[in-house]
C-alpha cells in the first residue's frame, strides 16, 4: 500500500531549486490544463516552500487515514488562487481531507466544491461537518466558497452559518440547492451581521418558505456589506416578500436581488413596488415567474416612476398581459434609468400589433375602442401627433375602423375625430417623425453582442423575439449596421415588423439604405413603404427614383373608404361622403 501513496507524491514532485515553488503537474485527463514539458520533471520531492504554504502533507495524511484516493487535480492546484472541484464525487470522507488541508493552505482564495455530496448521510450533531467549519474559521486567505448541492440540509447549513459568524474574510458564499429550509435561513439570519464582510450570498433552490423569507429579510437588514443576494427558486410568499421589501427600503449596500420563482403574486409585487419608491441603491431586480398579473405590474410600475437607480428589471414569465407590458414600458420611459428590461412570456404579442411605447411609438396597432386601456393608448398617440404637427407629415396612416378605410376631409385629420359609438376596432400604422437626438449613441458593442446572442436562441418564438426588440428599443439605440444584424435573426414573415419597430432607433439613418433596405426583398420593401409612409419616402428619395404619385399601388386600389368631414355645423349634425357615393355616416367631431 505504501507504493501507492509514494506514486501519488511522485506524480507531483518539485525540485528544491525551483524558484517558483510550484509543483510539476501530472494533469488530470478531465481537465484542460497544459501538460508540463518533460525536461521540467525531476526526481526531487515537494519543495519546502510548497509543503509549508499548501498543506499538501496534511492532505496526503488525511487521505491515507480516511482511505480515499487523493484528487490529483487538487494537489496540482494547491498553490493556485482559484480551485474548482465541482462534480468530482469527493464524498464526505474525501471532503474531510480537502478541508483539513484548507486550514493550512496559504494560497487558495476561491474554492468551488459544488455537487460533491459532502453532507450525504453524515451525523451533523456528532461533528461530522466540523472539518468544514474549522476551515472556514481558521483559513486566513479564503474569500469565495461555493458549497452548492452538497446535501447539507437544515442542520448542516446551520453549522456552516455558525462558522461564518466568526469569519470576517469570506466575501462570497453559495449554499444553493442544499434543502436548508426555514431552519437554515434562520441560522444565516442569526449568524451573519454587520461584523461580517459578506458581499454576496446565494441560497436559491433551498425550499425556504414564508418564515424563512422573513429571516432573509432580516438578513438583508443585518448584513450591512451585502451587495448581492440570490433568493430565487424558493417559496417566500407574501409575508416573506413583505419582510424582504421592508428591508430593501433602507438597504444601503444591496445592488442585486433575485426573487424569481418565489410565489410573490400581486400582493408581493405591491410590496416590491413600495420598496422601489424608497430604495435608491438597487440596480438589478429579478421577479420572474412569480404569478404577477396586470395589477402587480401596475404596482411595480408605480415604484419605477419614483426610482432612479434600477438598471435591470426582469419580469419574464409573469402573466401581466399586453396592458401590463405597456404599463411597465411607459414607466421605464418616464424615468430613463432601466437599461435592461426582461418581458419574455409576459404578453400575447402577436400578428405584428405594436405595444405602445411613448419613447418609440412607431408600429402597427389594433385597438379596441370599447376597451378603456386601448382608448387611453390611442389618446396618448393623438397627443404625440398633436405635438408633432410641425413636421408636416401624418403620424397616423392606413387607418381603418372596423375594417373600413378611414379618411378625412380637406384640412382635417385625426385630431378632430371621435370614434363612432358603434365602432369596435381601429387599426393603423403610427410613424413618429421626430428624429433621433443628436446625443444618442449606438449600443456598446459588448452589450450588443450579448443581446444579439440572446436573440439568436433558436428556441425563442418570433413573438418573443419581437417583444425582446420592443423592450430593448425602449432604452437603446443602434447603428444601421447593428440593426441589420438584428433583422437577419427574424424570419421573413416577421422581418418587416422588426424594421418598423427599430426605424426610429437608428442613430445613423443615412446608412439605413445600404445596411437595411438592400437586405429586404421587394415584397418586404413594398410593405415597409406602406407602413412607414412619407418618412421612409423622404429617406429613400436620394437613392431611388420618385414613384408616380398619380399611380396608386395595386394593393391600395378598390378599398372601402370612410371619409370624415370635421366642419362643425350648428345643431351638431355632420355629413360624410366620398366621390363614389358609398360613404358611411360618421358623427361630427
Amino acid at each position: 500500500m505504501g507504493d501507492f501513496w509514494d506514486s501519488i507524491a511522485t506524480a507531483h514532485r518539485v525540485d528544491d531549486g525551483d524558484a517558483s515553488g510550484r509543483p510539476v503537474l501530472t494533469p488530470d485527463p478531465l481537465e484542460s490544463e497544459p501538460e508540463s514539458d518533460e525536461e521540467d520533471r525531476t526526481d526531487g520531492i515537494f519543495s519546502p516552500q510548497f509543503v509549508q504554504s499548501t498543506g499538501v502533507h496534511v492532505y496526503m495524511k488525511w487521505c491515507r487515514d480516511q482511505n480515499v484516493v487523493p484528487v490529483q487535480q487538487f494537489i496540482s492546484m494547491l498553490d493556485h488562487e482559484v480551485v474548482s472541484l465541482k462534480h468530482r464525487g469527493v464524498g464526505a470522507a474525501g471532503g474531510k481531507a480537502i478541508f483539513e488541508c484548507l486550514r493550512h493552505n496559504k494560497h487558495i482564495q476561491a474554492l468551488d466544491m459544488e455537487d460533491n455530496q459532502l453532507g450525504l448521510n453524515v451525523d451533523v450533531e456528532a461533528g461530522a461537518l466540523e472539518h468544514i467549519a474549522a476551515a472556514i474559521r481558521d483559513n486566513s486567505v479564503l474569500t469565495n466558497l461555493d458549497l452548492s448541492y452538497n446535501n447539507f440540509a437544515g442542520r448542516g447549513c446551520a453549522r456552516i452559518a455558525l462558522a461564518l459568524e466568526s469569519n470576517s474574510r469570506i466575501r462570497e458564499v453559495s449554499l444553493r440547492g442544499n434543502n436548508m429550509g426555514d431552519m437554515g435561513a434562520r441560522a444565516l439570519q442569526c449568524n451573519i451581521n454587520d461584523k461580517n464582510k459578506l458581499a454576496k450570498i446565494d441560497v436559491s433552490d433551498n425550499g425556504i418558505g414564508e418564515s424563512g423569507g422573513m429571516d432573509l429579510g432580516a438578513l438583508i437588514a443585518n448584513a450591512k456589506t451585502l451587495k448581492q443576494a440570490d433568493f430565487s427558486w424558493n417559496a417566500v410568499g407574501i409575508r416573506g416578500t413583505a419582510a424582504i421589501a421592508e428591508s430593501l427600503k433602507t438597504a444601503s449596500a444591496l445592488v442585486r436581488l433575485n426573487l424569481a420563482w418565489n410565489g410573490l403574486g400581486d400582493r408581493g409585487a405591491e410590496h416590491i413596488g413600495l420598496a422601489l419608491k424608497e430604495n435608491q441603491q438597487l440596480q438589478f431586480l429579478d421577479v420572474s415567474s412569480n404569478r404577477i398579473s396586470f395589477e402587480g405590474a401596475k404596482s411595480i410600475a408605480d415604484g419605477l416612476r419614483e426610482n432612479q437607480t434600477l438598471r435591470s428589471l426582469q419580469l419574464n414569465g409573469n402573466p401581466i398581459g399586453d396592458h401590463g407590458v405597456v404599463t411597465i414600458i411607459e414607466a421605464v420611459g418616464e424615468q430613463y434609468s432601466v437599461r435592461d428590461l426582461g418581458l419574455q412570456d409576459c404578453s400575447t404579442f402577436k400578428s405584428g400589433d405594436g405595444i405602445f411605447d411613448p419613447r418609440n411609438p412607431t408600429g402597427h396597432y389594433s385597438l379596441q375602442l370599447t376597451d378603456a386601456f386601448d382608448v387611453e393608448c390611442f389618446d396618448k398617440m393623438r397627443e404625440l401627433d398633436r405635438m408633432d404637427e410641425a413636421s408636416g407629415m401624418d403620424n397616423f396612416i392606413n387607418l381603418k375602423v372596423d375594417g373600413a378605410e378611414l379618411t378625412f376631409g380637406e384640412g382635417q385629420d385625426i385630431q378632430g375625430w371621435k370614434a363612432p359609438p358603434e365602432a369596435q376596432m381601429i387599426t393603423f400604422d403610427y410613424v413618429a417623425t421626430k428624429k433621433v437626438p443628436k446625443e444618442a449613441k449606438a449600443q456598446r458593442e459588448e452589450v450588443f453582442a450579448s443581446f444579439r446572442k440572446e436573440l439568436s436562441n433558436p428556441a425563442l418564438s418570433e413573438e418573443t423575439k419581437l417583444l425582446m426588440l420592443r423592450s430593448a428599443a425602449t432604452t437603446h439605440y443602434w447603428s444601421a449596421a447593428q440593426m441589420r444584424q438584428l433583422i437577419v435573426l427574424i424570419t421573413f414573415q416577421r422581418r418587416v415588423d422588426a424594421v418598423v419597430m427599430l426605424f426610429r432607433r437608428v442613430v445613423d439613418l443615412d446608412h439605413f439604405y445600404s445596411e437595411v433596405w438592400t437586405l429586404l426583398k421587394k415584397s418586404e420593401q413594398a410593405v415597409c413603404r406602406r407602413r412607414l409612409g412619407e418618412c421612409l419616402k423622404r429617406l429613400l428619395a436620394e437613392h431611388e427614383p420618385q414613384m408616380d404619385e398619380h399611380e396608386p399601388p395595386a394593393q391600395e386600389q378598390h378599398r372601402t373608404s370612410t371619409v370624415v368631414f370635421m366642419t362643425e355645423v350648428e345643431g351638431g349634425e355632420g355629413a360624410a361622403a366620398d366621390d363614389g357615393g358609398d360613404a358611411q355616416q360618421a358623427p361630427m367631431a
